[in-house]
């Protein structure tokens, strides 16, 4: 066994003992072990009992680290903000969020006084711990970077499609450049949005001249092409800007083997599914239309396939949510003119596991590795991610054994409605704790206040 330390040290009772089965680095799991929480922190890892002043019977339940949503959309809508996204996160067994900077109205996080503002806003919101993406300017601006990343953004995002001309903006390759070479000296990774406006807008306009509006269009204005060009693109830039570049959201198996084949030339490069492309594919869009629209569009079954390929054989690094939380009324009307994205934040963990480890797709090792380990790992969060000495005590109790009807109605997020409402799921979050303090317990309906997270500072 890794990690452990003797049972009943010089300091006393722990603050808190977890007794069930733990699922420790490497996959190695300790069945029926012992869990010590001391100060927020894991104090001790064996199979012996450990004396403490309070306990948690977890027998016959998984004890996770808390998964780690590297995409996350909380104030993309002006309606969501952090409290909810992060009382969905709580609720869904993720203990860190990392919330991306394109705040709604107009308020993208590129300098570092926005940047502290909003440090101070999860200090008074956060259910759980976040952490930050920063942003940069089209044009200018680029002295930014030095000062926002000695605040604390974790990494930088940016688009090669425009959204919105002052929230999310296109970048210009040129400035790409510019902006990778100073995030190559913060040691930061950069990461974008990766699509071919030139493509979208062509091909959308062609669609939308059509009577159709069956929500495969939405795949079909966004052709696979338009993802890879722009992926290929930053790889180059990435490349010669001595940057390290993790692609955000890919949808398709070549998006990874570009990655790969950079990788092994030097490029310093890591890569991203999210989870409504392994659970669902193009035919959810006729079926749900805007409902299931996001950006890149779902795909083809057998790119989903590829993809779930990719996730098994260690090509894609780890998995997120891109929780977008649209209301309902957002998405209908006219397809291309829908709301893009979908909340996913709260059903991220479930799904993985019962789309993933229930069907033997991938090991629990792996799950753990997609979710907690490899994104602490790529963000610089080495208090997370782990069960392991010295880590916060930030872990989920998790019943795989559970098979139940996902209905939105239950879920904690308040968004109302889920893209995997009415799906046959294997498992359930019962409770969370971060930093040794309970932040959801399904069976008290308890969910932690705004105040109980953190910002979290990456090394």
């Amino acid at each position: 066994m890794t990690d452990r330390t003797p049972q009943g040290d010089a300091h006393g009772p722990l603050d808190l003992a977890v007794h069930g089965d733990l699922v420790l680095p490497g996959g190695e799991i300790v069945r029926d072990g012992w869990l010590g929480v001391r100060d927020g922190r894991i104090a001790s890892i064996g199979a012996e009992p450990l004396p403490a002043h309070d306990t948690v019977d977890a027998r016959g339940r998984w004890v996770l680290p808390g998964a780690i949503d590297a995409h996350v959309h909380a104030r993309s809508n002006p309606d969501e903000g952090l409290p909810a996204t992060t009382t969905g996160a709580a609720a869904g067994g993720t203990t860190t969020v990392i919330d991306m900077p394109f705040d709604a109205p107009d308020a993208p996080v590129r300098d570092a006084a926005t940047l502290r503002a909003k440090i101070d806003d999860v200090a008074r919101e956060a259910v759980v711990d976040v952490a930050l993406w920063a942003t940069f300017a089209p044009d200018g601006g680029l002295d930014a970077i030095a000062p926002l990343a000695e605040a604390g953004a974790c990494g930088f995002k940016a688009s090669t499609i425009g959204v919105d001309p002052v929230r999310f903006p296109r970048i210009p390759d040129h400035q790409l450049l510019w902006a990778c070479q100073e995030i190559a000296a913060t040691g930061r990774p950069f990461a974008a949005h990766q699509e071919n406006q030139e493509i979208v807008e062509a091909t959308t306009a062609r669609l939308r001249a059509q009577a159709s509006r069956d929500g495969i269009q939405h795949a079909r204005s966004r052709h696979q092409i338009a993802e890879t060009e722009a992926a290929a693109r930053l790889l180059e830039i990435a490349r010669a800007a001595g940057a390290r570049l993790h692609m955000v959201h890919g949808t398709v198996a070549r998006t990874f083997e570009l990655i790969h084949q950079h990788r092994t030339s030097g490029t310093q490069a890591s890569g991203e599914t999210c989870l409504h492309y392994l659970a669902m594919d193009e035919n959810d869009l006729s079926r749900m239309g805007a409902r299931a629209k996001c950006n890149p569009p779902l795909r083809a079954r057998s790119e989903v396939d590829a993809l779930w390929a990719g996730l098994a054989d260690g090509a894609i690094d780890i998995v997120t949510s891109d929780h977008s939380p649209y209301p309902e009324a957002r998405k209908s009307g006219d397809l291309f003119d829908a709301a893009a994205g979908m909340p996913g934040v709260e059903t991220l963990l479930t799904m993985l596991h019962s789309e993933g480890v229930a069907t033997g797709r991938i090991d629990v090792s792996r799950f753990t590795e997609l979710l907690c380990e490899r994104p602490a790992d790529l963000f610089g969060l080495t208090r997370k991610g782990r069960l392991a000495i010295g880590r916060d005590a930030d872990f989920v109790i998790f019943d795989g054994s559970v098979t139940r009807t996902l209905e939105a109605s239950e879920l904690a997020h308040p968004i109302g409605w889920s893209p995997f409402e009415g799906r046959e799921v294997a498992g359930r979050v019962e409770a969370t704790w971060l930093r040794g303090q309970r932040v959801f317990d399904r069976a008290a309906g308890f969910v932690g206040a705004p105040g109980s997270g953190a910002f979290v500072r990456p090394d």
